[in-house]
């Protein structure tokens, strides 16, 4: 008599599905603990949307006091995901900050405490400082952390020689973005009449003199040259064939702007100004541009040079092989460049600059003027400021000036789903057209002859 399993087959078969249950359980769950533990996320999005930037972490990594961030939320708000993983990261990339979410709706007394009266404000406090911003983009975030944990250094912009309007949102002549783009990061930007005032104030971090139409005053030189005698730094736009005395100045101080427009025929903007270049030939040795990921982009520049005798510096931007920079101002009207032996000169040119003068031998390190001169004020406008890198040139410069390396780096771009902007120069033109004119077709042509002879000659 055959005996009697003590466990039926169906219990078997239940058995080997519980314990399957149990083990592939068991294996989810090393899973997710493996990646809570050792944390890897691959951004897919477009433009990397949910990955933090070279800059931010370079800020988060630098952090060496306690930051508190408290964000007051609000069931059903659709900024609430991107607050949340926006703070995590943050948390994740540095041991300093805490983070708190509250719904503002279940504690209101925790709102009204804070002085919160506004749904998805997020409050950031260190060491008594306090910064809130409403919109949940790294932007803001880094920006307040900034705010709270560094000292604020002042930007004194000039105004009275036809400079561009930091003040002002007009797309050709305002620099309000490049206001903006500073007031993100620790600056506060004020205006300095030179003539009026007499003096560079004693607490300007950095000047910047931003494309004058119009010459400085005598007055007005002998001022700027006793800031920079005193170790003061600046950041100098000078458009070609404009404010001779303070050209001269800065020649004074090693600096040499040339009398003349830097034509670059490879590198113009397809389609766009005619005197506009996309300059790629960028420093990797200088901290202001060694980190850019893309080419600066300018319109109308004149060359400039450190003479070595009397600064130390590098070129930060230079023109490419085939340009040339010539002395006749009558091109900036639209009139045809040609080439005078002798008087102008062949590239590759440099178009920025940054200069270390020892004002006086007994001066220290941290007394030594620096200068950062850029033959070019459009880089800053607000019609230009957001394309390629000029808004990381402008703030790296800015940060290198007043001694804030640390927060030199690549911002997160501006990111918008589905929109990217493509800058083709005329040289890629030249090359898109050989290779879709010329060279693709002419490769179907040789594999029809091809085939037509081999079919000929085949028995």
């Amino acid at each position: 008599m055959a005996r009697t399993p003590l466990i039926s087959p169906i219990a078997r078969k239940w058995f080997r599905l519980a314990l399957a249950a149990v083990g592939l359980t068991g294996a989810l769950a090393g899973v997710v603990a493996t990646a809570t533990v050792y944390n890897v996320r691959v951004d897919l999005s477009p433009g990397n949307r949910f990955t933090l930037s070279d800059h931010a972490l370079a800020v988060l990594h630098g952090l060496k006091q306690p930051v508190r961030i408290t964000g007051f939320i609000r069931t059903g708000d659709a900024r609430n995901p991107v607050l949340k993983d926006l703070l995590w990261q943050a948390a994740r990339e540095s041991p300093m900050i805490r983070y708190e979410l509250v719904d503002v709706n279940k504690h209101p007394t925790r709102a009204a405490a804070a002085g919160v009266s506004t749904y998805g404000a997020t409050v950031v406090e260190s060491g008594g400082r306090r910064a809130t911003f409403t919109i949940p983009s790294e932007h803001h975030l880094i920006s307040a952390l900034i705010h709270v944990t560094a000292p604020p250094a002042r930007v004194y912009v000039t105004v009275g020689h036809g400079e561009c309007d930091f003040a002002s949102q007009d797309r050709k002549t305002g620099c309000s973005e490049a206001r903006a783009a500073l007031l993100l990061e620790l600056y506060e930007v004020e205006k300095l009449n030179v003539a009026a005032r007499g003096e560079v104030p004693s607490d300007a971090d950095v000047l910047l003199i931003a494309g004058p139409q119009r010459d400085f005053l005598p007055a007005e030189i002998e001022a700027l040259d006793r800031y920079l005698a005193a170790g003061g730094d600046a950041l100098v736009l000078l458009d070609p064939f404009r404010a001779p005395r303070l050209a001269a100045l800065l020649a004074r101080y090693g600096v040499e702007a040339g009398e003349n427009v830097v034509l670059d025929p490879d590198n113009r903007l397809a389609g766009g100004e005619p005197l506009s270049a996309v300059v790629g030939e960028i420093s990797r040795v200088h901290p202001v541009t060694a980190m850019l990921e893309s080419p600066v982009l300018l319109v109308g520049m004149r060359s400039v040079r450190v003479v070595k005798s009397r600064a130390t510096g590098v070129w930060l931007l230079k023109s490419g092989r085939r340009s040339w920079a010539t002395a006749d101002p009558a091109v900036l009207e639209g009139a045809r460049p040609r080439f005078v032996a002798g008087r102008d000169l062949n590239g590759p040119l440099a178009v920025a600059v940054a200069a270390t003068v020892r004002p006086s031998k007994q001066a220290g390190e941290e007394e030594r003027t620096r200068l950062v001169v850029v033959g070019d004020s459009d880089l800053i406008s607000n019609r230009f400021l957001a394309y390629l890198s000029n808004r990381d040139f402008l703030v790296n410069a800015v940060n290198w000036l007043a001694r804030q390396e640390q927060l030199i780096g690549v911002r997160a771009p501006a990111k918008t789903p589905g929109v990217n902007w493509l800058f083709v120069s005329q040289q890629d033109l030249a090359v898109i057209f050989w290779a879709a004119a010329v060279v693709e077709p002419g490769l179907f042509a040789l594999v029809g002859v091809f085939l037509f002879v081999w079919r000929r000659l085949a028995p």
